[in-house]
């Protein structure tokens, strides 16, 4: 079987598309506590997590955060510079599973679980430029 990738990402744009419109997810995690997280992601350093984080960072983010994490898609400078993250780990795993609609960041609560959003944010830190902050005080 062969995979078309062009095909790939138009479905998970619009995918991602249809989320942004309001779509409702079903499985949408409700608002969480400040401390529902771990301040530091448990997974960051370790090979194995960073290297499934960047599969599933190429799978489901970089249609709109690019292919270096900066924000410029094909769309242009479309969305969020993910190298300068400022908010810390959990709240990186709150946005990502709530999502921002005003954003138009879609929730992937229904779509990543936990340790798949933690494996995204072991690759990003390795992105990350100085300044960003990829932990909680």
């Amino acid at each position: 079987m062969t995979i078309n990738f062009r095909r790939q990402r138009r479905l998970a744009l619009a995918f991602v598309t249809a989320l942004g419109i309001g779509a409702v997810s079903l499985n949408a995690s409700p608002a969480l506590a400040e401390d529902a997280y771990p301040k530091a992601n448990p997974f960051a350093g370790q090979m194995e997590h960073i290297q499934e984080g960047a599969r599933l960072y190429f799978k489901w983010c970089v249609a709109c955060h690019g292919r270096h994490a900066d924000g410029v898609s094909r769309f242009g400078d479309y969305a969020y510079d993910l190298r300068k993250f400022w908010r810390g780990y959990p709240e990186f795993v709150r946005i990502t599973l709530e999502g921002r609609v005003k954003k138009r960041m879609p929730p992937w609560g229904g779509v990543l679980d936990e340790d798949e959003i933690a494996q995204i944010g072991s690759y990003l830190e390795t992105l990350a430029l100085p300044g960003a902050k990829w932990v909680a005080d």
